[in-house]
């Protein structure tokens, strides 16, 4: 049975080292009080909002709302995206942002307020966003970016922000220190990069997969990038040093790093990356392992609930 008028909330109570969890307990009340139909289930590891996603809509929830960061939303928009029972274009995705970055709710301007949620989500206002599938060859599978994807450094932070999440150690800072250290100690690696007909070969120290023009809290590695415009913006950083990174700082946020004659911007319909470093891609900063793959713009597939 369809429960067209029911909320189905996928809390991540870790995220941002516990925010989530708090902001939970305080906004239950509320929807009671509005009354609401709704359930809430809550992860336990990492995963398990894809599970809770399809199992929600097993049951019958059209509106699916994260209740987390980017990852949480990463997670969940792939539940919906890789289950082949219902077109995902029937199914409306929210997210209340509770996580450290916050990227894809600083995009559409996503409300942290109680009652500016509650408003949100009577509404239901929604429009539908690009998302990149991601085909891992050698293994035959599959993800989505809805934001913000990329290897080598971003990977790299990736990693290790992850590591200290499944430690229970979350939050701003933490993320921060895990910039840092990578910043000081990250080496380029060798990539190959087939973008539409255009190949890359060599030293790379990062490469920006985008959807959304920020990630990582603001650092706009795709400044042109839109999620509404059917295309698909890649940022190439090339074998770049420390010193030359820490003067362009103020240009990662304001996006006029990209015009440093190391850094080479592409806007491309699917591209190819292989790296023979760090095997990783990290997707909305969730690390996936086995490169190769093969990434690809898919227009207006992805149903968001926004302002």
């Amino acid at each position: 049975m369809i429960k067209e008028n029911s909320f189905a909330f996928i809390l991540n109570p870790v995220s941002s080292g516990g925010k989530s969890l708090k902001f939970w307990k305080s906004f239950e009340p509320l929807l009671h009080r509005y009354k609401l139909e709704f359930i809430c289930k809550t992860t336990k590891k990492s995963g398990d909002a894809i599970a809770l996603a399809q199992e929600a809509i097993g049951e019958g929830y059209r509106k699916i709302i994260a209740v987390g960061g980017d990852g949480t939303l990463h997670q969940v928009a792939n539940g919906i995206l890789l289950q082949n029972d219902i077109d995902s274009k029937e199914i409306s995705i929210g997210l209340i942002p509770m996580g450290t970055g916050n990227d894809f709710g600083n995009y559409w301007k996503l409300p942290k307020r109680n009652e500016q949620i509650i408003e949100l989500i009577q509404k239901n206002k929604t429009v539908f966003q690009d998302v990149i599938s991601v085909n891992f060859i050698s293994e035959n599978k599959m993800a989505f970016i809805i934001s913000m994807g990329g290897c080598g450094f971003d990977s790299h932070v990736a990693v290790k922000a992850h590591n200290q999440k499944m430690n229970g150690n979350g939050g701003k800072l933490v993320y921060l220190r895990c910039l840092a250290t990578s910043l000081f100690g990250y080496r380029a690696q060798k990539v190959f990069l087939k973008i539409d007909e255009e190949t890359i070969s060599g030293k790379i120290f990062s490469v920006a997969i985008g959807n959304n023009h920020s990630n990582g809290g603001g650092i706009k590695q795709c400044p042109e990038a839109s999620m509404t415009d059917g295309k698909l913006n890649i940022t190439v950083m090339g074998d770049i040093s420390i010193p030359q990174i820490l003067l362009n700082l103020k240009g990662l946020f304001t996006g006029g790093f990209t015009k440093h004659y190391k850094v080479k911007t592409f806007v491309a319909t699917k591209a190819i990356i292989k790296c023979e470093g760090e095997n990783i891609l990290e997707l909305d900063g969730e690390p996936y392992f086995n490169l190769p793959a093969e990434v690809e713009i898919i227009p207006s597939c992805l149903k968001v609930i926004i302002p």
